[in-house]
């Protein structure tokens, strides 16, 4: 089953099956012979959609803790083999903006040169010496073990009622984390609210089939607003690692590219603002009474 409910009845098989989808999915791109970070990129992403639904579920699963942790805890076994990569992208990123609109180059081409090359030297260098394949088989073995859990989770109560407590929480934990991070918009203060974004983001995309014409330019902006967040911590983590990096031997480089980061952080966090209160007019009660009846359109069987 892909990731969304098909119909009104039998909840807790359903959340069984897209759990198991997912296990499947992300432990047979392991088995493979593909790109190990293209492998890693996606079994990640199927880790989050995974927690996404375990978040839905939270009030009526007992088992919620477990597995939330099981996964995550794979999850980040892999991460380190990424993150270097996610930093030579920011970085290019950053150069494009710091060169867009005619605005001139606050980070000189042989600064960014360099700083270029010393990431790219350290994503290279965060692969050696590692046993990927070990990773690999850690990964799975830990992802067997939730799937042969799901396949007996039990999920208390029925039809929607099942999954409103859940949604509703995470709505709820995504407005608050927002208003705390526009009292005060530090970067750990967006990540937070970033986190409950997406996991919302992926409730929204469970219920989807519903009413796929709504929906689905809903899932589009919360996933806007994800990859607004997710850019505005990526920086905030490139900025930490160029400060306490003993091979990046020029101030005034450091300090150039210091300002541009804080203006695209700016940049960034001015768009997330005004795109999420636009994404949480509504009461946590509210939202709910509307996608229960949603979830009304579903078929009650099939």
């Amino acid at each position: 089953m892909t990731f969304e409910f098909k119909r009104r009845s039998g909840v807790q098989a359903q959340v069984r099956s897209i759990a198991l989808y997912q296990i499947e999915r992300a432990l047979a791109a392991c088995r493979s012979t593909g790109d190990f970070d293209e492998t890693v990129h996606g079994v990640r992403r199927r880790c989050k959609k995974l927690r996404g639904l375990l978040r839905l579920v939270e009030p009526g699963f007992d088992g919620f803790d477990i597995e939330n942790r099981a996964v995550r805890g794979a999850a980040a076994g892999l991460s380190g083999t990424r993150d270097a990569a996610v930093m030579v992208e920011t970085f290019h990123a950053l150069l494009a903006f710091d060169r867009a609109e005619g605005r001139g180059e606050r980070i000189k081409p042989g600064s960014a040169d360099a700083v270029a090359s010393m990431l790219e030297r350290r994503a290279v260098a965060g692969g050696e010496g590692v046993d990927r394949q070990q990773l690999l088989d850690d990964f799975c073995k830990v992802m067997e073990q939730v799937g042969d859990r799901a396949r007996s989770w039990r999920i208390r109560g029925h039809g929607f009622a099942a999954l409103a407590d859940g949604f509703g929480l995470t709505y709820q934990r995504m407005a608050e984390s927002m208003e705390e991070a526009s009292k005060a918009p530090t970067a750990e203060a967006l990540h937070e609210w970033r986190k409950h974004a997406k996991y919302h983001w992926h409730h929204v995309s469970l219920f989807t089939r519903a009413a796929p014409d709504l929906l689905g330019d809903l899932k589009d902006r919360l996933d806007q607003l994800g990859e607004l967040l997710g850019d505005h911590h990526n920086l905030h983590v490139l900025d930490e690692h160029l400060a306490a990096d003993p091979d990046l031997d020029s101030p005034g480089a450091e300090r150039a590219i210091a300002v541009v980061i804080a203006d695209r952080q700016s940049v960034l966090a001015e768009q997330a603002f005004a795109l999420g209160r636009q994404l949480v007019v509504e009461k946590p009660g509210a939202i709910g009474r509307r996608f229960k009846h949603y979830w009304q359109l579903l078929p009650e069987k099939g």
